[in-house]
């Protein structure tokens, strides 16, 4: 049987109340036709050290990472929140730039920038 993988900015973790946002309703009901596992940040603000662990539920593994303090600024509230979200939602009006939000997000997502 295929399994589902999915990878998102944020993962909707089961039994703590923490939600992901709209995109939770679709990516759980694909999950529960088809189950897999889930990959994204936990929500967590990492304090000192970064932890990945998983937790196994309704036959879905949620893998979940937390983030340093300097990730969270400037990959989830800046280039996640002020840059993608704005631009995938058809508000251009809202979107804002910076290079050092930018950095944030290669960092985290690991790209290399282009010599």
């Amino acid at each position: 049987m295929a399994r589902l993988v999915v990878i998102s900015n944020r993962v909707a973790v089961p039994k703590t109340g923490s939600r992901a946002g709209g995109l939770e309703v679709a990516v759980l009901a694909a999950l529960k036709r088809n189950p897999g596992m889930w990959f994204g940040w936990s929500g967590r603000v990492a304090s000192k050290e970064i932890e990945t662990r998983t937790i196994e539920a309704d036959k879905v593994s949620y893998v979940l990472t937390d983030l340093p303090r300097e990730d969270y600024n400037e990959y989830y509230n800046g280039f996640a929140n002020r840059v993608l979200w704005p631009i995938l939602h058809y508000r251009l009006d809202l979107a804002e730039f910076t290079r050092r939000n930018l950095s944030g997000y290669m960092r985290v997502t690991s790209i290399s920038p282009a010599s």
